[in-house]
């Protein structure tokens, strides 16, 4: 019984642990702020066709892999810009996440949903779960990888 006891105490004891350990620090969540006021700031550059700000924001070797399969390095990003519109509001969900890989990789993560055209197509609404990991270079934050997934 007492073994029992001191088992089942321990048990939560590391869960309670564990639980702790995933949550994240004052400096993560500082992190996590800053990335995303990044990431939403590339979204306005898409919008408002700001390639100076873009190419300041992408690093040189950046991919980007959109919800239909395509990928677009840094140059190619920026031509896209020349035929791409965003319409309407980005939605971006308040629940973001960060996960620092070093201290000088981190990805975000979160959940997005916006209305875009290319060459004045019919414009789509894309729902996703996008991806982005930044590289810290020379004291600044650049995106490196832009992922997502779309979310049906």
């Amino acid at each position: 019984m007492i073994v029992r006891r001191s088992l089942l105490i321990g048990g939560a004891l590391a869960l309670a642990r564990a639980s702790t350990a995933y949550a994240q620090s004052p400096d993560a969540m500082k992190l996590r702020d800053e990335l995303m006021a990044l990431e939403k700031g590339s979204w306005d550059f898409m919008r408002n066709k700001n390639y100076d700000a873009m190419r300041g924001f992408l690093g040189d070797d950046a991919l980007l892999i959109f919800g239909d399969g395509t990928r677009f390095n840094k140059r190619q990003t920026l031509e896209l810009m020349k035929d791409f519109a965003l319409v309407g509001d980005i939605a971006i969900e308040p629940t973001y996440a960060v996960r620092l890989l070093s201290p000088d990789v981190a990805t975000l993560l979160y959940r997005v949903t916006y209305t875009s055209s290319v060459k004045g197509a019919k414009p789509e609404t894309m729902k996703a779960l996008s991806s982005s990991v930044y590289a810290r270079r020379d004291g600044k934050w650049w995106s490196v990888l832009y992922q997502e997934t779309p979310i049906k």
